[in-house]
Parts: C-alpha cells; structure tokens; sequence
C-alpha cells in the first residue's frame, strides 16, 4: 500500500514538471488584398493550462496601419483534457503595393519563446480584382479614393507650397475619419484648412460625376534643399455593403440605395508626393538678407519726433506681407552716438488669404535721445528672396529725425544721499532774516517776557470755561424743563 502511494506521489510530481504544452500560430483571411481593404490577421494561441495573464505577442507591423486587436477566448474539454485557445484578430490596411511579408510574431510564456510562420501577401491598386469586392464587378476604388495635390512641384528652400487633399465619392459614406497624417518631414508647416464635416460639391471626373469634399489644406515651406516626398494620408470610412442581388450599385445615384443594408471599414489613401526644392541663389544675396521668402514691404516710424534729451522716442519697424513670418528676422539697426537704444519688443498677425499665408511683424524700439539736436536714425534695410522672379529683393526706409532739446544732466552724489540739483534746489529757498551776529545777541527771547507766562497761565481756565459753556448749550436743545427755568430766571 505504502508503495502505491509513493508511485502515486511520484507520479503526480513529474506531472508537475511537464512544461506547458503550447500552440502559436497566425493566419490571414486572404493573400491578395486591394489596397483600400482590410486584411485580417489572426494571433492564436492554444495551451493546456489557462494563460489569463498571458503577455501580448510582439509583432512587426510597419508596413501596415493597424487597427486591433480584438480578443476571444474559449475553454475545450475533450476525454478530460482541457485546452484554453485565445485568438487576437488585427485588422490591416497596407501603406504600399506590391508583395508584402508578414514577419514572424512571437510571444514568451513560461520562459520559452515561441514564433509563428511569416505569411507573404499581394497587395494591389486600387481597381484590381483583389478576391474581394461588393458583388459582382463593383470595385470600391473606382468610386471612391483620397487625391493628394500640390500646386508646385518645383520650389525653392522657404517658398509656400499648398498642398489639397480631397476626398471624392459616388455613395454615402459614414464615420469618416483621419487614419494617419503624414510627418511633412522637411518642410515647416501651416495648416490652413481641416475638415470638422463633409462639405462636397460635384465634379466631373474622365465623364463621371463624384462627390468631392475638401478634407485637409496645409502650406509647406521647405527648410533645405533636395528631393522632398510628401508622405500619403490615410482616411478611414465605412461604406455599403452590397447584397447579393446583381444590380447596379449606382442606379440611384447620390440617394439611399435599398440594395445596401450592411457595412464594410474601408482604408483610403492617397499617393506620395514628389517635390524637388532648390537651394536659394548664393549669388546676389544681400547682407540684410535673413531666410525671408515671399513678398514684403517695409514701414518705419518715430513718435514723437520732438523730444527733450533723455524723454523716450517709440520707433516701430513694420515688415508685412506673403510668406513664412517665422523666417523674417529682427532687423538690423546702428543708431550711432547720441541714442541709446533697447532690444524691441514683437508682436506678430497671421493672415490666411485666398490659401496663401502671410502677415506682418511689428517691432517697437525704445531710443533715449542722451544729447541735444538733431539726431538721425539711419536707413533700415529689409531684404528677401522673390521666388516669382527668383532674385533679392532689399528694402530701404528712409532716414528718421529726432530733435532734442538740452542735455542730460548728470547727478553727482553727495555723503548725505543728495545729489547737486537738490542741493541747488534747498539753497535757492533759503532766506536769512538777520546776518547783524550783536543784532541776535541783543534781542531777548520771547519766553522772558511776562505777556508770555500770562498767557499760558490763563489757558487752562480758558479752556474750562468752553467746556461748561459747550455744556450748558447741550443741556438747554435736549432738557426743556432747564431750559424753562433757565428762561424764567432770565425774565425774572
């Protein structure tokens, strides 16, 4: 008996010491998808223990803009073998065409790596035949995509380049959405429009009428020179799905077709695009020249002109115009001797007119005028590069004219913390009643007089006799029965 239990002890912990039997796989529901489609990829994972805590796999997915994962469970007993299977199902939408690879995901359970197979897969234009459609010969990407356009392909380092993207449709569409905007890595960028809602008016495209509604405008200025690509935008949707009756799916166009019941998540995305930015002209460039691109004017103005030395002048440089503000600098200014001058102070206006950017800087100098006459602030010079006629351009205002009157004066202290001009100032309200010394020394003092003891010896009595008399008054307005006798006597 004792043996049994030994073998069954035994028994029960090599059981324990199994390692847990796993299975890892993945699966996609097909391997030639339209680019606008969803491919679905499934992570299953089979064990004989339960694996609740069980860490994420980790899987590569660059090439694709992801969605998920959605995750499912179920418990499997079979001859008293229980197997827990959990499944997490990715939707994928591929960012290019042509043949992609899944590579191997992986995931760590009790210490042991386990990896599945990598799955290749053919992703197509959009309007080929992808094993997928709505019915029939519909496919989705004839009638509806995202149109990336720039209204130069050719510019140069900080010029304004719009860039439209638009969506154009032939049925109704719902939850549309930005999958993914691109990085404009290289250029510094503006937005200038984005849609909150669809907004579309018609065109006709190569003789079929769409929807068209602008979703995004930005101006993109350039910061260095080279091949530059504007990376494709991604928009999410969900569009009808078709039933199986064969019928036009545009038959009543525009309106609520009633051979739509279900819907489908569709990716869209627009192509890349290429723009080749030159380099700004080293030749020519004037000195004043700081980065800005576009067109300007230059103001510059003083007030007030008129000033006594050391009163503050407000000088105000104004440099406005289209382009990128953020590359127009601080202008340069040589006031000479005579003017002090502090750093400015900026204020800046943005203006989005007819999709082009621009505005004005606004740069307020303080000058402090430190000697009299009349003192010049010389020409400001603003320069810029035109790209519509590809030179500099340099702006010169005229000359500004302070005129100071007097001079600084310049206070000297002194060790009792006083400086010349108080010192000038106390002794010009001085006024000496007697310089005669035997004059003063002959003259008594007022408290040697008797007229001066009476005085104050009588001014207590004096103020005595206004308090009674202050109280008697008081005693006649609020007591009528003294005020009766005090008559009565009168009288008598």
């Amino acid at each position: 008996m004792m043996s049994v239990r030994v073998f069954i002890a035994l028994l029960s912990l090599v059981s324990s010491l199994e390692a847990i039997e796993v299975e890892f796989d993945a699966s996609v529901d097909r391997t030639r998808v339209a680019q606008s489609e969803a491919l679905l990829l499934t992570l299953r994972i089979v064990s004989d223990e339960n694996l609740q805590h069980m860490p994420a796999p980790t899987l590569s997915l660059g090439d694709f803009h992801v969605e998920g994962p959605s995750v499912s469970s179920r418990i499997e007993m079979v001859n008293f073998t229980t197997s827990y299977e959990r499944e997490l199902t990715y939707r994928l939408y591929a960012k290019k065409q042509g043949r992609i690879r899944i590579d191997s995901a992986q995931i760590e359970i009790d210490g042991k790596t386990y990896r599945t197979r990598p799955i290749d897969i053919e992703v197509v234009r959009a309007g080929q035949r992808s094993g997928r459609n709505l019915g029939g010969d519909f496919n989705v990407e004839d009638h509806l995509y995202v149109r990336a356009r720039s209204d130069l392909q050719r510019a140069y380092v900080g010029q304004q380049i719009t860039v439209d993207f638009d969506l154009f449709y032939r049925f109704q569409l719902h939850n549309v959405g930005f999958k993914e905007i691109p990085s404009f890595a290289g250029f510094w960028i503006k937005e200038l429009f984005v849609a909150q809602q669809l907004q579309a008016g018609r065109s006709i495209v190569n003789g079929v009428t769409f929807n068209v509604a602008p979703l995004r405008r930005v101006a993109l200025f350039p910061t260095k020179s080279g091949a530059h690509v504007v990376e494709s935008m991604a928009v999410s949707c969900e569009i009808p799905a078709r039933r199986s009756q064969r019928r036009s799916m545009l038959d009543d166009f525009f309106a609520s077709d009633p051979f739509f019941g279900r819907t489908q998540s569709a990716l869209l995305q627009s192509d890349p695009l290429e723009i080749q930015v030159l380099p700004l002209p080293e030749a020519g460039q004037p000195d004043a020249f700081s980065g800005a691109v576009g067109q300007f004017s230059l103001a510059a103005q003083a007030q007030p002109t008129h000033v006594k030395a050391g009163d503050p002048v407000t000088l105000r440089v104004e440099i406005s115009g289209v382009g990128n503000l953020s590359a127009v600098g601080t202008p340069l200014i040589d006031v000479g001797q005579g003017i002090k001058m502090y750093d400015p102070t900026l204020e800046e206006e943005e203006k989005i007119e007819n999709g082009i950017y621009g505005g004005r800087r606004t740069y307020e100098y303080i000058l402090i005028p430190e000697t009299g006459g009349i003192l010049e602030v010389p020409s400001i010079q603003f320069a810029y590069f035109d790209p519509a006629v590809e030179k500099y351009v340099t702006l010169e205002s005229d000359p500004i004219f302070v005129h100071s009157a007097g001079e600084i004066d310049i206070e000297e202290p002194t060790s009792y913390g006083l400086s010349r001009k108080d010192i000038e100032a106390v002794g010009s309200d001085i006024r000496y009643i007697k310089s005669d010394l035997e004059a003063l020394e002959d003259s008594s003092a007022l408290y040697d007089s008797v007229l001066f003891w009476s005085l104050q010896a009588s001014m207590p009595f004096a103020l005595i006799g206004l308090i009674l008399l202050q109280r008697h008054r008081d005693r006649i307005q609020g007591d009528i029965a003294y005020a009766r006798r005090r008559r009565a006597r009168g009288e008598a």
